[in-house]
Formats: C-alpha cells, sequence, structure tokens
C-alpha cells in the first residue's frame, strides 16, 4: 500500500527567480595588492531593523527555568554573543552573508555554489558549470569560490534595542527538489532559484518553544570589502537591499514569513591612499544624505550585472508589501 501524502491546505509560501540564459565568468581583482587607482576598499556600517519576528538557532536548547519561565518545557535557544560578559542576540555574519549571496546569484549571470550531484542533470546548460581558478562569476568574485577568497567579510551583527520572546515553531520540512514536481518545469529542468514571500506572519498553537529577537529590534554591523570595482560595490549594496526596491529574509521560520529585515546604511568608509602609507588612517567616511547619494550612484554602475527577467522576480517576491497571510498548516 502506497504511502498517501497529506494534502496542502495553504498555497505554497514560495517561488522560483528563473535562472539566466548565460554565465559570465571573468578574473577579478585579488588579494595581494592594492589597487588604489581602479578599486574601492573599506568598510560599510549597517543598521538591521527586522520586521518580523526573527530566529536563528545557535544549535542548543535551554530550561524554560533558566530564562525565568515556568518549569517544565525546554527552548530552542536562538545565537547570541557574548558582550561585556552578557549573552546578547546577534546575526551570525555568515548568515547575512548567505542570504545576500543567494540574493546577488539571482539576479546576476552567477552560478549555482552548491548543487548535489544527482540534480545537475535538472539544470540548464548555463548553470552546468561552477566557478574554479581565476574565472569567476560576479557572486564567486564577491563572496569567493573554490581556491579564491572572499573579497567581502561580515561580522556578526549586535543587538542594539529591542526586545525578544518566546514562540511556538511548528515543523517545517525540507521539501527535496528530486521528488516534487513543483520545482521542476515541463522538461524536467529545475525551475529556478527558490526563495520564500513575504507576508504576513500567523501566530502558532502547536509546536515546539523557540525564542526569538521580537520585530522592531535593531542590530548593527559591519562590512569590510577589498579591490572591489565600482559595480561590485554596487551590486553588493544592492544585494543588501539598499535601494530599498525588496527586503532579505534571514533565519529560520521563512516559510512562515519570518525573518523579513530593513537594511540600512549608516557609514561607507572608503580607505585613501594616506590609509597605506601614514600610520594614521586617512578614510574618508560618507554618512547621511552624501552617503544616500553615494550608494545610489554605486548601484547605478551595476546596472550592467542586473538581469531585467530576474530582477522583476526577485522584487515581486521580496516585496515587503506583499499582504498573503503565511500558513498556518501544510502547505
Amino acid at each position: 500500500m502506497g504511502h498517501r501524502r497529506e494534502q496542502p491546505q495553504f498555497p505554497k509560501p514560495y517561488d522560483f527567480v528563473p535562472f539566466t540564459e548565460q554565465q559570465d565568468q571573468q578574473r577579478p581583482f585579488g588579494h595581494q595588492a592594492f589597487h588604489l587607482q581602479d578599486t574601492l576598499s573599506g568598510r560599510v556600517v549597517v543598521t538591521i531593523e527586522l520586521q518580523t519576528l526573527l530566529h536563528i538557532s545557535s544549535g542548543s536548547y535551554a530550561l524554560s527555568e533558566d530564562l525565568g519561565l515556568k518549569a517544565g518545557f525546554v527552548i530552542k535557544d536562538m545565537y547570541k554573543v557574548l558582550r561585556n560578559g552578557i549573552a546578547v542576540p546577534a546575526i551570525p555574519g555568515s548568515t547575512l552573508k548567505g542570504g545576500v549571496r543567494t540574493l546577488v546569484e539571482a539576479v546576476t549571470n552567477s552560478c549555482l555554489i552548491a548543487v548535489p550531484g544527482k540534480l545537475r542533470r535538472k539544470l540548464p546548460r548555463s548553470q552546468g558549470r561552477s566557478c574554479g581558478g581565476n574565472q569567476l562569476c560576479p557572486a564567486c568574485a564577491l563572496f569567493g569560490a573554490m581556491g579564491q577568497l572572499a573579497r567581502v567579510s561580515f561580522s556578526d551583527a549586535l543587538f542594539v534595542s529591542g526586545d525578544s520572546e518566546i514562540f511556538r515553531l511548528p515543523s517545517l520540512y525540507r521539501t527535496r527538489a528530486e521528488d516534487s514536481y513543483q520545482y521542476v518545469d515541463a522538461n524536467d529542468r529545475l525551475k529556478g532559484r527558490k526563495f520564500y514571500l513575504h507576508g504576513i506572519p500567523q501566530r502558532h498553537r502547536e509546536g515546539g518553544y523557540a525564542e526569538a529577537i521580537k520585530a522592531g529590534s535593531v542590530l548593527r554591523g559591519n562590512i569590510d570589502f577589498t579591490n572591489l570595482t565600482p559595480a561590485e560595490l554596487g551590486l553588493l549594496c544592492f544585494g543588501l537591499g539598499l535601494d530599498n526596491s525588496f527586503q532579505l529574509a534571514l533565519g529560520g521560520g521563512k516559510p512562515l514569513a519570518m525573518g523579513r529585515v530593513k537594511i540600512t546604511a549608516q557609514e561607507l568608509q572608503l580607505q585613501q591612499t594616506a590609509s597605506f602609507l601614514e600610520y594614521e588612517t586617512g578614510n574618508a567616511v560618507l554618512a547621511g544624505n552624501v552617503l544616500t547619494t553615494a550608494v545610489a550612484d554605486y548601484i547605478t554602475q551595476a546596472d550592467p550585472l542586473l538581469q531585467d527577467v530576474q530582477l522583476e522576480a526577485v522584487r515581486r517576491i521580496l516585496d515587503p508589501n506583499n499582504q498573503r497571510p503565511a500558513p498556518t498548516g501544510t502547505y
């Protein structure tokens, strides 16, 4: 007797950004020297304001009584770091980097960094090869690949203000692309890169307990970059959502419309020639309206790297004004 799958009660909370028709590869600037006349190095200081509840698991559990709650149950702990001896909520730099890289891969002629071997036969020809050596796609040139250091690094984003809460997190099961007709087209080819739609979160009465950071909370982090062309810096700014045409989703619970964040640049520190020649640094620090204008200009310079069809799909899926209720049952 075959296994009968539970019928979905809700529409799928995700959609696909189609693959691009080609893959661009070139040799990027490396770390071996600073190319002061051709590239930019420095730091972007950002604040991250949570638009919905955010849970990033630490991989451990805490007893409810240890958190000052009624004893008798365990809570899935969220990621924290020590600051002045006190554990405070944070967003790992790796989480933010992964979210930005996935976005940049989707809107440029970039490769898929990691695909199980049994799925490669379902990829279009444009995605059939991964980067390596000195020939890198736009995403790998920024975020690194086999044999190539990343030229962008993300610090943990540390808690600035807000609060946390305990909520019920229902079981979420990973759909296996090789088994789901939802992931392939009529030619048995993968439809594209999967992104979860934004929507209106719903409260759940079932599932395990987990700790999360409340909507409205603010965190702050740094993004360092080395030897980026102005267009690449614009691509990084776009991937962060600094053009305000979409908002990223981070952490767990994305099918439930959790983890939507608004990222804002607070400072752009650009290293000047004096930074390399004198003990005292000579960084140019951009902020306020000057920073807003500079970010817009860099994003404009990235336009040739952005693909229109994919760009439209990303903005539709990650539209922060989406009023779709998040599923509360099977989908």
